[in-house]
């Protein structure tokens, strides 16, 4: 087996293969009868997409350096891979080369060619406007006063400096060994880092990067069993209407299919304003908003508006339409993670999350798109800015408070919302005789909502409603508030 390691030595002379202005040049022997044209050899043709390899670029403004470099390199192989050399004759054709070359491992740059720092420049754009840090550079000069040694150093990200008069041929070979020693270590950290970048970005599939933000925490790294915070936030709960009368007639995969696809076209607002997915509920989903309640009322209306699109489209394609409630509540929580060391989850400890998922329930009752509790609509920058009505007062079984409950139909189809705002007042004349228990009255003014709006199921509830006490009467202590489980 061969040695990755191996390393093919020069000859046993040690040739000057750069020599000063007034010196000869030294060639080694060849005895192959080259014609010497190296621009044309197979050592010099740039390999295949599938062949391993070590891209060596040549940047000197004489034909002759190349040549003698090629020379001395030419059984040079380093773990089991040969050199290809690219040939850059000026500092401008270096720029773009490495431009058709991100991959190259060395360069071995002079410094005056075109101008007499144009090397220097060609570093410059390399790891500034290129931002490539991975290629060893290696700065030639046969005029090193053109360009100090030390302040080359400490100015410039180069990785050697030789004068051309000190390069013999196994002080090449070692230079190079060395540059492709530490291109391969650095490639090898970038992949590293890379993978790295890969993990975080699929955890921040799992864990919500905005998890992470309310823990105070900067990475999935970072957090502990046990991380907790206690913080006011707008839960919200959506989910879909009647999805086993949808799912019943479709295979496992064809259902999985249609959630996937729904969730990619109603979830994006959540993250538009601000809030975060804390779980998937097979047909819902579970979000949390931290900072404004404004931000979880409009991403739900966002987030109704696409489900129109999403209609549009499912009717073009013969489908049947997607209903969607969401029902929003503001309160305490408390947002960190459970279960033990080897395996842990974020998860939300609160009664806000139980209420918020029972005013969810709501909407199938009321026929409603999104409702909202009192405590969601009072933390509201400004309420007026939205379309609602209040619809009940209900209570929690178990609880010992009433809730008020509010229909916002901003979301919904223009025509269905224009409706609702016309007759808004009627319905809450209807309300107020309700609750004074004049149920022959408020039955009037409902019976006026549903001869403009037959769609309208809060109001048919109502009128049910009164015609079930107008009949049975009311207990002594009824004060209007309903009971849900």
């Amino acid at each position: 087996m061969a040695d990755p390691n191996k390393i093919t030595p020069p000859d046993d002379h040690d040739e000057l293969i750069f020599a000063d202005e007034d010196d000869e040049l030294i060639f080694a022997d060849d005895d192959d009868d080259d014609d010497g044209d190296w621009s044309n050899s197979i050592r010099n043709r740039l390999p295949s997409e599938s062949e391993a390899c070590w891209k060596v670029m040549l940047v000197d403004d004489e034909p002759e350096i190349h040549n003698v470099t090629k020379l001395a390199l030419s059984n040079f192989i380093f773990q089991d891979k040969r050199v290809v050399f690219v040939d850059a004759y000026s500092g401008k054709e270096a720029k773009q080369l490495i431009q058709e070359h991100p991959d190259t491992a060395l360069i071995l740059l002079d410094v005056v060619m075109e101008a007499d720092h144009a090397g220097l420049e060609v570093v410059r754009f390399i790891r500034q406007e290129l931002d490539n840090q991975l290629v060893r550079i290696v700065l030639r000069t046969g005029q090193p006063g053109q360009a100090p040694e030390g302040t080359v150093m400490i100015d410039y990200d180069i990785n050697d400096y030789r004068p051309k008069g000190e390069l013999t041929s196994q002080r090449l070979y070692t230079a190079v060994v060395a540059a492709l020693r530490a291109f391969q270590h650095l490639q090898s950290i970038e992949t590293h880092r890379r993978e790295i970048e890969k993990i975080a970005a699929a955890s921040a599939r799992f864990v919500p990067q905005e998890f992470l933000s309310v823990l105070d925490k900067n990475s999935i790294v970072e957090v502990k069993l046990g991380d907790q915070i206690q913080q006011k936030m707008t839960i919200m709960f959506a989910d879909v209407r009647a999805f086993t009368s949808i799912s019943e007639n479709m295979s496992p995969e064809e259902n999985f299919s249609f959630l996937n696809e729904l969730l990619r076209w109603i979830c994006p607002p959540v993250r538009e304003y601000n809030g975060f997915i804390d779980k998937y509920l097979g047909d819902g989903i579970m979000a949390l908003f931290s900072d404004q309640a404004d931000d979880a009322v409009q991403a739900a209306i966002a987030m109704l508006r696409r489900l129109n699109d999403y209609n549009n489209l499912r009717q073009t394609n013969g489908k049947p339409i997607v209903e969607l409630g969401i029902g929003l509540h503001t309160g305490m929580l408390m947002l960190g993670t459970i279960g033990e060391e080897s395996r842990m989850e974020g998860t939300v400890i609160s009664d806000a999350v139980n209420v918020a998922s029972r005013v969810e329930g709501l909407t199938k009752q009321y026929g409603a798109s999104l409702v909202i509790s009192q405590q969601t609509l009072m933390s509201l920058a400004d309420p007026t800015l939205y379309s609602f009505r209040f619809i009940d007062r209900v209570m929690v079984k178990g609880k010992h408070t009433s809730l008020s409950v509010y229909e916002v139909f901003d979301g919904e189809a223009e025509s269905q919302a224009d409706l609702k705002q016309q007759t808004k007042e009627d319905f809450e004349q209807g309300l107020l005789s309700y609750y004074q228990k004049k149920f022959p009255e408020s039955s009037v003014y409902f019976n006026k909502v549903l001869e403009h709006n037959q769609a309208d199921e809060a109001a048919r509830l109502y009128l049910q409603r009164a015609a079930h006490y107008m009949v049975h009467g009311v207990p002594d202590d009824w004060e209007g508030i309903e009971m849900i489980g």
